[in-house]
């Protein structure tokens, strides 16, 4: 039997009031004066959210191999990253995409993806825990005419729903788990695009492949649907090059070997991202989210 935790809903109410006090406060703001509170709060939880700052500094340890202090002064500007792109989320649907545009520059590259989408076939679009992930979803959306991206619930239903209602403001599509796949391959297969992210620890549905040197449950899900769509993975990501102003990173473009055997492939495929990720994180490693337990599940043959 589960905990028993009569406290839940009072926090999941009191979570789900900030929630919308912030989000009220952040699109009444100017878009940078919003990045820069959200860096402030930031900040500030980073004394508070001691777990996960320790959960940091041991990945950041094990990871880039630095030193103590340098892990402490990643983990800081690490609360700041993520502050600011969590205040500059809530803050999209207050401004229009002419300006939005102007802020978010995609590298050369990107224009493979948009011929792709203009031939009116689909494809994967693979991003991670980086930078402003959710205004790199809106972005690209905007360019290849629409996405939809599969997302897990939150425990806390209602800051799930407004999570969700700013992703809908900004034309993200929204697919549930529980359709997931079926939904997903069918969008791809009539021209459409699905998003995902693919850099949590995927427990016991993952496949190992290595990620910083340490095997890593890595979910199969976007090498899976192209597989089976017979379609291309776009993985890409955005830099924050300045105050709210971004650069759209192309990682790979990543094809199925038509008849090779899926299994096969599903490493090869999933393998091959975990190496571009940790590429791009490795030049910038305070965009990523370090404060999540990466490395949670061993390996099928390792005892713990």
């Amino acid at each position: 039997m589960g905990r028993s935790r009569p406290l839940r809903p009072l926090r999941h109410a009191l979570e789900t009031a900030a929630l919308t006090l912030l989000t009220v406060t952040a699109r009444a703001l100017p878009l940078r004066a919003a990045s820069d509170l959200g860096a402030v709060l930031g900040a500030l939880a980073w004394p508070l959210l001691a777990r996960r700052r320790r959960i940091a500094e041991e990945n950041l340890r094990a990871a880039l191999g630095v030193s103590e202090r340098e892990a402490v002064r990643l983990t800081r500007a690490i609360f700041r990253q993520l502050g600011r792109s969590f205040v500059e989320f809530l803050a999209l649907p207050a401004h229009d995409w002419d300006e939005l545009g102007r802020r978010v520059r995609f590298d050369e590259e990107f224009s493979r993806l948009e011929e792709h989408a203009k031939s009116g076939k689909g494809a994967v679009l693979v991003t991670a825990h980086y930078g402003n992930w959710e205004l790199f979803g809106a972005a690209v959306g905007r360019r290849v005419g629409g996405v939809a991206y599969v997302f897990p619930p939150q425990s806390n239903r209602g800051a799930d729903a407004r999570i969700n209602e700013t992703r809908s403001r900004i034309g993200v599509e929204l697919i549930g788990m529980e359709h997931g796949m079926r939904r997903a391959l069918k969008r791809i297969l009539t021209g459409g695009h699905i998003g995902m992210l693919m850099d949590q620890d995927a427990r016991k549905v993952g496949v190992h492949v290595p990620f910083f040197g340490r095997p890593a449950s890595t979910l199969t899900g976007p090498a899976r649907l192209a597989i089976r769509a017979r379609c291309p993975i776009y993985f890409g990501l955005l830099d924050r090059v300045g105050p709210a102003t971004f650069r759209g990173k192309s990682l790979a473009w990543l094809e199925p070997v038509p008849g090779a055997e899926e299994e096969a492939e599903l490493v090869r495929l999933t393998r091959a991202m975990n190496e571009a990720l940790e590429a791009a994180v490795r030049e910038r490693p305070d965009h990523w989210y370090w404060i999540h337990r990466r490395w949670k599940t061993p390996p099928p043959d390792v005892t713990t």
